[in-house]
């Protein structure tokens, strides 16, 4: 489980950084929709309450944890548009939290 554990914090580690990046990225932008600033916000919010949760060492809640950060990952990615004009450095990291989620999602299982 310590192996686990600490893999887990690994990824949330990396996972944090993205969102940190995506964030930045939002409030450098005065072009980014509302609502994807919203998701972006929440995701930090998530990926706090997932870092929290592997703290308590409860996997029940890391794993609710990690399912909460992983839809609202998906409501982010949703809201990223091709042509509507997001900078590529909050598309890029959107998209990358996203992945990075879903295979602690998909590993957790």
């Amino acid at each position: 489980m310590k192996v686990q554990r600490e893999e887990i914090q690994q990824r949330l580690s990396f996972i944090d950084r993205t969102i940190d990046h995506a964030a930045r990225a939002c409030h450098l932008d005065n072009g980014v929709p509302t609502e994807l600033k919203h998701y972006v916000d929440e995701l930090g919010e998530r990926a706090t309450q997932a870092q929290q949760a592997l703290q308590s060492r409860d996997a029940g809640r890391i794993r609710a944890s990690v399912e909460d950060l992983a839809r609202t990952s998906d409501h982010a990615q949703r809201k990223l548009r091709p042509s509507d004009g997001t900078n590529y450095q909050l598309k890029s990291a959107v998209i990358l939290t996203h992945i990075e989620v879903s295979a602690l999602r998909y590993q957790l299982g």
